[in-house]
């Protein structure tokens, strides 16, 4: 698994939990196949001595698209 593109998309707060939920968009090569997939990610807004926040989010997008590669992903780029 190679991923091609990561963007982060409709971020928002919310206050009242202290998360930051977000779309992540991949593209991601798998055995040749070129694939994209969007993934609904929660993270906590702070976490002091831990990876900024933009890294969290791609890295749960990551996690999240390596334990179900063929079912999250919503449709094959051209």
């Amino acid at each position: 698994m190679r991923v091609l593109s990561a963007r982060i998309a409709h971020a928002r707060r919310d206050r009242r939990t202290g998360r930051v939920e977000a779309v992540v968009a991949l593209t991601v090569l798998l055995n040749d196949d070129r694939l994209s997939a969007f993934f609904r990610i929660s993270a906590p807004a702070r976490a002091p001595g831990a990876a900024s926040l933009r890294a969290r989010l791609l890295g749960a997008a990551k996690l999240a698209f390596a334990a179900d590669p063929r079912g999250q992903a919503s449709r094959r780029a051209a």
